[in-house]
C-alpha cells in the first residue's frame, strides 16, 4: 500500500512558464518529492480568456484576449547537498487572438515561440535526495523549497506589431513553496500548499517600459478521491507589478483573487495527467480578468 503512493509522488514535477503560463498558477501537487535521477517530460495546453497577451505582468483595460498555448517541459531531479532539487527547462509557444472594442485598428492575431525559462527548486527542509529505492520508505510531513525562475527574451518581439509573444526584456522570479501533508497514503493523501512569490522585471528599452515587482501568493488544498484520482481546491492572489513608461508612472498596480479547481488522474506509474479550471472573482481595474483551462500531462523515465 505504502509502495503505491511513492509511485504517485512520482508524478510530481517543478512545473515553471512564462508570466502568462504563472498567471495560471503553478498548480497543485507541482512540487511533491521525487526521487534523484527521475526525468519528467510536461507537455501543457492553456487556454485563456482574458484581457492581457502572453505576458500576464502587462494589463490591457477593456482589451479581449484568447490565448492558446502549447509549453513542453523538461525536469532532471538532481541531489543538492544531501536534499532534494530539480531543474527545468521549457519552450512554450502560442497563437493569440486580440482587440478592443470593435475598432479594426486595434485588432490583431500572432502565433510563435514566446520566451524561455529556466528554473530551479531547492529543498530546504523535508526532501532528502533519496534514491527510487530509499523513496520507497519515504513518508512526507512538511517541505520547503527555495524556488528561483529565470526568463529570456528569447521569443518573438517587434515593436512595431500590436502582439508579441515575447517581452524584449529579462525576469527573475524568487518563491519559496511550503507543503505540509495531513495524511500520506493510498487514495487518502491530504495536502495544503502554499507558494509565495515575487517576480522582478528588467526595462524593455524599445517602449521605455519599467515594472516594479509582481506578487502572487498561491494555494492548493489536495486530497485523494481513490488510488486513480485526486483533485484539489485552488486560490491564487496577486498584487503590484506598477509601470512607468517614459518616466511616467501608471499608478496601475494590480490587485486580484482567482479561485479554481483541479482534477488529476494516474494511468499508470509513470502517466498521469491533471485538468484545471480558474478564473478571476475579484480585481480592482489595473488587474487580470477572465478565465483559464488547463491541460497537463507528465511522462516519467
Amino acid at each position: 500500500m505504502k509502495k503505491y503512493f511513492n509511485i504517485g509522488l512520482l508524478f510530481a514535477t517543478f512545473i515553471l512558464g512564462t508570466n502568462n503560463i504563472y498567471a495560471a498558477g503553478d498548480g497543485p501537487r507541482v512540487f511533491w518529492a521525487v526521487p534523484v535521477d527521475t526525468n519528467v517530460i510536461t507537455p501543457m495546453y492553456f487556454n485563456i480568456n482574458s484581457n492581457y497577451g502572453f505576458d500576464d505582468s502587462l494589463i490591457i483595460p477593456n482589451a479581449e484576449f484568447e490565448t492558446n498555448i502549447y509549453a513542453l517541459m523538461y525536469t532532471r531531479a538532481i541531489s543538492v547537498g544531501g536534499n532534494l532539487g530539480s531543474i527545468s527547462l521549457i519552450v512554450p509557444g502560442a497563437k493569440v487572438d486580440a482587440g478592443v472594442g470593435n475598432l479594426p485598428a486595434l485588432q490583431g492575431k500572432s502565433s510563435g515561440l514566446g520566451d524561455i525559462t529556466l528554473m530551479g527548486v531547492f529543498s530546504l527542509m523535508g526532501a532528502p535526495a533519496y534514491s527510487k529505492e530509499e523513496f520507497s520508505s519515504y513518508t512526507p510531513e512538511t517541505i520547503v523549497d527555495l524556488l528561483i525562475a529565470v526568463t529570456a527574451p528569447t521569443g518573438e518581439y517587434d515593436a512595431d506589431k500590436l502582439i508579441n509573444l515575447g517581452t524584449n526584456r529579462w525576469s527573475v522570479r524568487v518563491g519559496a513553496p511550503i507543503m505540509h501533508f495531513f495524511s500520506a497514503g493510498p487514495g487518502n493523501s491530504t495536502s495544503l500548499e502554499v507558494q509565495p512569490s515575487v517576480t522582478f522585471f528588467t526595462d524593455n528599452d524599445d517602449t521605455s517600459l519599467e515594472q516594479a515587482p509582481l506578487y502572487k501568493l498561491e494555494a492548493h488544498l489536495t486530497h485523494d478521491f481513490t488510488m486513480m484520482f485526486w483533485g484539489s481546491v485552488d486560490a491564487m492572489f496577486t498584487a503590484g507589478g506598477e509601470t512607468t513608461v517614459n518616466g511616467l508612472e501608471k499608478d496601475n498596480s494590480q490587485r486580484s483573487l482567482g479561485l479554481g479547481v483541479s482534477l488529476g488522474a494516474f494511468f499508470s506509474p509513470t502517466l498521469g495527467m491533471t485538468l484545471s479550471y480558474g478564473e478571476i472573482v475579484s480585481n480592482n481595474e489595473h488587474s487580470q480578468d477572465g478565465k483559464m483551462f488547463r491541460l497537463t500531462g507528465k511522462y516519467l523515465f
